[in-house]
């Protein structure tokens, strides 16, 4: 079984989470390793295969390799190509949309677009439609012209910026984002203000979600194809908001969390073996 990871400060990207996981499948006698896509050469028709992958990379390489491999058969937690999808955020508002599902007034735009902004009250959120960690993502407040920064700090990253936009009203003002985690059908939820750095924070207040929004959660996941994912939530007024979705999290600040994550991996090997 591997992990598939992102490269962070020179080292794979494991946090305390992921690592109690790793230990809790060694304990099993599974034989468990962490794999960096970008620190190899790959060989396409490589024969030697792990049972299952969890797929927790968002690099371009990371991804193409997972639909690559899916198609020649390998498992993957979740199916590299929902996993793929999600990381298009455009796709994924507009799958999310066709559900029913709350999210704010959206569009698309690219870097020679020429449009101002239209004006709104709340102000609007500009992302990367292909990014990771909050990198690119601008607030603006009312009219303005819409502007694409030329490059973007990608911290080495390796996700690809081509100017294409998603314009986000921007819901909930200054409050923090409410991140949902989910695993074996279980709602993992906390308060967490956004930052550049906020992803790699295990601080996190945990709150009660109520039916309705963990209903709301479980129908993402469903749309999205993904079993073990996240959202991340803001609320306008009373009513829940899908303001982005998060394949394979990390569950920070979340420890027991790793239980359903257990449940999730030998749901997966058993769907690997037949």
């Amino acid at each position: 079984m591997e992990l598939w990871v992102e490269e962070r400060g020179g080292e794979p990207a494991v946090n305390p989470v992921m690592r109690s996981l790793l230990e809790n499948l060694a304990a099993t006698g599974a034989d468990v390793s962490v794999r960096v896509p970008e620190r190899e050469l790959y060989e396409p028709s490589q024969t030697s295969r792990p049972r299952l992958v969890l797929l927790k990379s968002a690099t371009d390489l990371a991804l193409s390799r997972a639909v690559a491999e899916e198609g020649g058969g390998m498992a993957f937690l979740n199916p590299a190509r929902a996993t793929f999808r999600v990381h298009d955020k455009a796709d994924t508002a507009a799958r999310l949309a066709a559900a029913g599902l709350p999210i704010p007034e959206t569009f698309l735009f690219g870097a020679n677009t020429g449009a101002d902004l239209p004006a709104t009250d709340g102000g609007w959120v500009v992302k990367p439609v292909r990014g990771v960690h909050g990198r690119g993502v601008t607030f603006h407040e009312g009219a303005a012209p819409l502007v694409v920064p030329a490059e973007i700090e990608d911290g080495h990253s390796f996700v690809t910026d081509d100017g294409t936009r998603l314009l986000q009203r921007r819901v909930g003002g200054e409050e923090a984002d409410v991140k949902v985690y989910v695993a074996d059908g279980r709602c993992f939820a906390g308060e967490k203000l956004f930052g550049a750095r906020s992803f790699a924070r295990d601080e996190i207040s945990p709150v009660d979600l109520g039916r309705r929004t963990e209903e709301i959660v479980l129908v993402a996941g469903e749309a999205l194809g993904l079993s073990c994912f996240g959202v991340d939530l803001r609320f306008d007024g009373d009513e829940p908001v899908i303001i982005d979705a998060n394949p394979f999290p990390g569950y920070r600040g979340f420890p027991e969390a790793v239980g359903a994550l257990l449940a999730e991996v030998g749901r997966a090997l058993e769907g690997a073996c037949r």
